[in-house]
């Protein structure tokens, strides 16, 4: 006559605790994620003129380049009336993932970054044309925010 065998009562515990670890880690998204998310969410204020709220995505290092003030009116007038343009579109690359970057060379380097090329397109009084930059996105704080590259 054929026994069954019981299961041990640590599989009880065992398999519920991995399935909610592979459910979590499934949902959670990961950084280079949070990275373009938090590009996107950038570029979309920019795109509606909020450039009071897009500065607040700012890394402190960019911030302290460019008071709020001084941002806000040279977002406005530099990219939307010197282009005669009253938005743009703007798509983004995927996120790659740097060690050690520097803002500028001389600077303290930021152990982990995700550069992500943004282009932007415009149709102004002068036709339609590209503008591409190199975006860094890197944790503060326990914040992603962005940064630029000055480098020489």
């Amino acid at each position: 006559m054929l026994r069954r065998r019981e299961l041990p009562p640590q599989l009880f515990i065992i398999i519920p605790i991995a399935l909610v670890a592979v459910i979590i880690l499934l949902l959670w998204p990961s950084q280079a994620n949070q990275a373009q998310k938090i590009v996107n969410e950038f570029y979309k204020l920019e795109q509606q003129g909020r450039f009071s709220s897009s500065w607040e995505l700012l890394h402190p290092e960019i911030q302290g380049r460019f008071p709020k003030a001084s941002y806000i009116q040279d977002r406005a007038h530099v990219f939307m009336s010197h282009f005669g343009a009253d938005t743009f579109k703007y798509s983004l690359s995927s996120p790659s993932k740097k060690r050690n970057w520097k803002i500028t060379n001389d600077a303290e380097p930021i152990d982990t970054v995700y550069n992500i090329t943004v282009t932007k397109s415009y149709h102004g009084k002068y036709g339609k044309f590209y503008f591409k930059q190199e975006v860094f996105v890197a944790r503060e704080e326990r914040e992603w925010r962005l940064l630029w590259d000055y480098k020489d």
